[in-house]
């Protein structure tokens, strides 16, 4: 009975051998899997059988070895860490993203830059003021304000399209997390079913953690694993995934009819994110892809109308403080109000009268817009040959005119006047002030140039007022400056470059510290060929031991049963 019990130990050690080589085997074959786990088989001695006492000793035979569990050599902790860690760094990855898109549209400083421009038109302008009348000074005065205002609205077609590649980004991104969620769901169905027994399915496991470092690129995930195996996971604070149910994002039309869309809960429509207060490192909220998509989209294409409350996340603070803005609706509204003020200053301005054919009468305006901005009908431009008889009456409606189009000169919506730009168009350019016969006086054309050179307040108050009840800026307006056109759109540009490099700084320390936490993780979990062909080497040389000694028994028992 004792060699047929020994034949029992020793078969015990075969087959742990053999779960071991297996076990070993498959960590090999799976070396260069995205997200596996490397995994160990543990083992246990089976117990002991008492066959005597000697002095008061229990003298006992070992009754072999068994495999307790295959498990992953994997921190929980870490992955905590690193989802955690991983979903600040795309937040930040995000806006960066934005914020060189945006300075690849405006192109500065090589490029074609409005700032170049802008000293072109004024050059140009200081070459008028030597000779108004000279067709050559108004023709290329002229046509670098065309060049000007098209690069102007080139800018903000860029920004507007680039806002609805990132609405279609937000839709995708939308897309994706609902997909990974019914993906884990389905995984957390699959692992329950294959460990109801007790064992361990690994290998979907290290498939649903793979899911989960994922779903952290998106959003800020909090996770926990109950008694049967299935992982619930939860974001800004409700269940995205509970037992078998899963709460799908849906992508949400804004009514201000810009197209955008927002995360809305499928069970509430609810939003998902609550972009009222600021967002940034120090408030902790700074997380996830998703989200620094919304925060860079904003709700809307912003223009000088814009109200700055819409424009700042939490509109009792100003939108100069890092994290409570939208990113490009603040560069639209303040390169809006730029183009803007110069349209209206120039034909401001440029309100006396023309020369040759359109002497005596006022000069149209230099800028027009070429939309209406608020629904309503844009007013027709009063021609001359309407009022053969009456100059005055024309004028009167050329004043009336300019008033109507202010509202509607905004960037992107700005053009140099048509009948400019035709044969003979440059006499209608109203640079004569006083005596219509003295076609080179050049005092419009001076003060013109000290418009343009003089401080001005920014950000603009509108043509209304502020609308507050003190009458003064809103809370969440701009940090207010005092500059000139071309030193105002120097510090619209600083401003871009040193938030870009802000959040190329926070992703540089963020992206340090998740690859040392991946790296600590795949320290710990990741297969080492030398370590598993080492315990190869060891679980072959136990196989064969446990092998040789089943030959021993075997031969031993043939001899007593055949041969005695």
């Amino acid at each position: 009975m004792s060699s047929i019990a020994s034949l029992g130990r020793v078969t015990s050690g075969l087959k742990a051998a053999q779960t071991g080589l297996q076990v070993t085997g498959h960590n090999i074959a799976n070396v260069n899997t995205k997200g596996y786990t490397r995994q160990q088989a543990l083992q246990h001695d089976s117990g002991y059988m008492t066959v005597g006492q000697n002095g008061g000793r229990l003298q006992q035979v070992g009754m072999g070895v068994s495999v307790t569990e295959i498990r992953q050599i994997r921190d929980e902790f870490a992955d905590k860490r690193f989802r955690t860690e991983n979903s600040v760094l795309n937040f930040y990855m995000a806006k960066q993203s934005a914020t060189s898109e945006i300075e690849s549209i405006l192109d500065e400083p090589y490029g074609a830059s409005i700032s170049g421009m802008l000293e072109d038109f004024w050059k140009q302008a200081q070459k008028l003021s030597t000779n108004p009348s000279g067709v050559e000074e108004r023709l290329a005065f002229i046509q670098t304000a065309d060049v000007l205002m098209k690069r102007a609205n080139q800018i903000m077609g860029g920004l507007g399209d680039y806002q609805q590649h990132v609405n279609t980004q937000v839709k995708d991104a939308i897309k994706e997390i609902n997909d990974m969620l019914y993906s884990v769901r389905d995984l957390n169905d699959k692992i329950a079913k294959a460990e109801v027994n007790g064992d361990r399915a690994n290998d979907l496991r290290d498939q649903r953690n793979l899911l989960l470092d994922e779903l952290s690129n998106y959003i800020d995930i909090d996770y926990s694993e109950d008694k049967d195996g299935r992982v619930n996971v939860k974001t800004e604070g409700r269940n995205l995934i509970d037992g078998p149910f899963v709460v799908e994002l849906q992508a949400k039309v804004l009514p201000n009819g810009s197209g955008f869309v927002v995360p809305v809960w499928s069970d509430t429509g609810k939003e998902v994110y609550n972009l009222n207060s600021v967002v940034s490192s120090s408030t902790g909220d700074d997380t996830g892809y998703l989200k620094g998509l919304l925060i860079a989209r904003g709700p809307m294409a912003a223009d000088s109308n814009t109200s700055w409350d819409n424009i700042a996340l939490n509109n009792k603070e100003s939108v100069d403080k890092l994290g409570n803005s939208f990113v490009i609706p603040k560069l639209q509204k303040q390169l809006s109000e730029l183009v803007g003020e110069i349209a209206n200053v120039v034909n401001d301005t440029l309100s006396g009268t023309g020369i040759g054919d359109h002497k005596g009468a006022m000069g149209i305006p230099m800028f027009v817009p070429k939309n209406s901005t608020d629904g309503t009908k844009l007013p027709a431009q009063p021609r001359l040959e309407d009022y053969p008889d009456d100059v005055e009456a024309y004028n009167q409606a050329m004043k009336d005119y300019r008033v109507a189009i202010k509202k509607h000169l905004t960037a992107g919506n700005i053009q140099v006047n048509p009948e400019l730009l035709q044969d003979g168009g440059y006499n209608k350019l109203g640079t004569v002030d006083g005596d219509p016969d003295n076609i080179g006086d050049n005092s419009v054309i001076t003060k013109l140039l000290d418009e343009w050179s003089k401080t001005r307040e920014w950000p603009r108050e509108p043509e209304g007022g502020w609308g507050t009840a003190d009458g003064k800026a809103p809370a969440s307006a701009p940090n207010g400056k005092n500059s000139n056109f071309m030193d105002f759109y120097a510090e619209i540009v600083s401003e871009v470059g040193s938030e870009g490099s802000e959040y190329k700084n926070k992703i540089k320390e963020k992206n340090t510290l998740v690859t040392s936490i991946d790296n600590d993780r795949m320290a710990m979990g990741a297969v080492s060929q030398d370590e598993e062909m080492s315990n190869m080497l060891k679980y072959q040389y136990a196989y064969n031991a446990a092998a040789r000694m089943v030959n021993m028994l075997d031969g031993m028992m043939d001899t007593i049963i055949n041969k005695l």
